[in-house]
């Protein structure tokens, strides 16, 4: 039976929509090439002829993640000015319905403490893919004279936005987790403003 041409391609990426949910639910030790392939609906031996080890497999989620967040996209634009549209990330960000939403919001929380457990290539690469989302992101931020960088400014920012939501999952009080993230989104606003030119 012949496939089409971008079965390939098609079932690369089904497997990579399985792994980012599976290794977000599961972490990177538990989150099995066997458990990938059956959230993806496929059998555990074709998962060699799309990926060399669930190491490679692992740090393409990562990093196609970081890309592909509401960090990494944030300056393809959007409703509103620069700083409007970064009050609305620190705010959408750090909601309670993304705390709530672990398998399918922003890889970064619950994968980034698995990092190390995947090797230097891994960390390596996200470190890249960290810097260039930064420099992105930076650009949208005011640039002070006297300040940090912008893209120093957006390091800061992306920290505390992946710690604030990490942090807020890590309580089971819903009222505490509300405090953390509230704190964390005056804190990431204030910088804003501190930062803007006066």
């Amino acid at each position: 039976m012949r496939y089409p041409a971008d079965q390939k391609a098609k079932t690369r990426q089904k497997i990579l929509d399985a792994a980012a949910v599976v290794f977000r639910r599961d972490g990177f030790q538990a989150g099995s090439v066997d458990k990938v392939m059956a959230e993806a609906g496929l059998t555990a031996g074709g998962f060699y002829a799309h990926f060399p080890s669930k190491e490679a497999l692992f740090l393409e989620v990562l990093v196609t993640s970081l890309r592909e967040s509401r960090l990494g996209r944030i300056a393809e634009g959007g409703p509103g000015g620069e700083t409007q549209r970064v009050e609305s990330l620190i705010a959408s960000y750090l909601s309670l319905e993304h705390r709530r939403a672990v398998e399918t919001g922003c890889a970064l929380s619950p994968l980034l403490s698995e990092l190390p457990r995947a090797g230097t290539k891994a960390r390596e690469a996200f470190g890249e893919a960290l810097d260039e989302v930064a420099s992105s992101l930076g650009s949208l931020l005011p640039d002070s004279a006297s300040g940090p960088s912008q893209a120093d400014q957006a390091l800061a920012l992306i920290a505390l936005l992946v710690g604030g939501i990490t942090v807020s999952r890590a309580v089971t009080d819903e009222t505490l987790a509300h405090r953390i993230l509230s704190a964390c989104r005056d804190l990431a606003c204030a910088s804003l403003e501190a930062n803007s030119p006066k």
